[in-house]
């Protein structure tokens, strides 16, 4: 099976795309050796600076109006003659679906995002194509609306590496250690971009509350953002700062996130997938999200985490609350968590559904 993956944008930043092309071009690079892959990358690019120099061609795609490049684009696809050309970004949908087509290659599309699709692409590209993987069920919905049939779309989450993430329990101790926790302590843990949107002071406010009734807690932030400093002076103002521990920016979030007893995701606004979730589920940590898209689709509430109306902090914590004074309810619950991430959400899992969905169409 041959495949030209692409994505071709000069984005020397990572984004949710980038990030997504690195992690499964190195995977199959990796695992499934048998497979003939070729990279068409923006030169200097985030993606080419974290991906192989093995079959790989530099083209740039500032734009899907991008008439030379493309023609390039199609003409690299006629000389590879690829099984698929896949797409994976939004925009660079037009010219993965021209190079797919003049090359006689089936065409694959990634969906990441919740807005609707622009005029063009909805009505003449996304239809058109052999299969889209929608990376969740807020995803597919989207595409559902924007009229893309049924048939054509697959939901194929963003896997989390189980390399990475995962529960040990002397690793976890380990961890604490290292981070002065003892071990009755409960650590309630933000992850991720410290910003309002991404539900930063809903969870100190969280926090500041859960403390007036248990004494033994820690606060845990792994990440950075542009309101960081203004969370970390709020947990000065309410006495807790003896109790926060932060790591900043880390290449390392994995290790501190096992730590974690509780992990809140309280993003006020739509997440396309909501990675930290499944990296709570991996610790085998209680998960705490607000009904947003596509959270809500992620945590079943009191089954394998907490699910709380959006903004509602106070049902954040009275969930919160009670699912920690019952250690038999608080065992259940991210056990259940723990083999969904198994199930559903690992590297191993989410490759062999890829590759199986590519033989199925061939």
């Amino acid at each position: 099976m041959r495949i030209l993956w692409i994505n071709a944008n000069p984005n020397p930043n990572p984004g949710g795309t980038e990030l997504h092309s690195i992690d499964f071009i190195n995977a199959i690079e990796k695992y499934y050796p048998e497979l003939e892959l070729y990279k068409a990358v923006a030169k200097g690019s985030f993606v080419d600076k974290n991906t192989s120099d093995k079959n790989k061609y530099y083209i740039t795609l500032k734009s899907e109006f991008s008439p030379l490049n493309t023609l390039k684009l199609v003409k690299l696809a006629k000389k590879l003659k690829p099984d698929f050309v896949i797409g994976n970004n939004g925009n660079e949908y037009i010219n993965t679906f021209l190079a797919g087509k003049l090359s006689k290659s089936k065409v694959i599309l990634f969906r990441h995002m919740l807005n609707y699709l622009p005029f063009f692409n909805k009505k003449f590209i996304l239809p058109k194509v052999d299969k889209v993987f929608a990376v969740s069920q807020a995803s597919k919905r989207r595409l559902l609306k924007d009229g893309i049939p049924e048939e054509k779309i697959t939901v194929l989450p963003n896997f989390i590496d189980e390399d990475k993430f995962y529960y040990d329990p002397v690793q976890k101790e380990n961890i604490r250690r290292q981070l002065n926790i003892n071990p009755q302590d409960k650590v309630i843990t933000f992850i991720g971009k410290t910003d309002a949107g991404k539900g930063i002071f809903d969870y100190v406010e969280a926090c500041r509350i859960l403390n007036e009734t248990f004494k033994n807690l820690k606060f845990l932030i792994i990440g950075y953002g542009k309101d960081f400093d203004k969370a970390v002076e709020k947990f000065k103002e309410y006495g807790l700062y003896d109790k926060l521990i932060t790591t900043g920016k880390t290449d390392q979030p994995h290790l501190y996130l096992k730590a974690s007893d509780v992990v809140m995701v309280l993003s006020r606004n739509e997440e396309s997938f909501g990675r930290t979730v499944v990296e709570g589920f991996s610790v085998k940590s209680l998960v705490v999200v607000y009904d947003v898209e596509n959270l809500k689709y992620l945590v079943e509430d009191f089954k394998t985490g907490i699910v709380a109306k959006n903004g509602n902090v106070e049902e954040v914590v009275q969930k919160v609350k009670k699912v920690l004074t019952e250690d038999k309810l608080y065992d259940e619950i991210t056990n259940n968590a723990y083999k969904e991430f198994l199930e559903n959400y690992t590297k191993s899992k989410i490759l062999d559904k890829f590759v199986n969905q590519l033989k199925s169409l061939m």
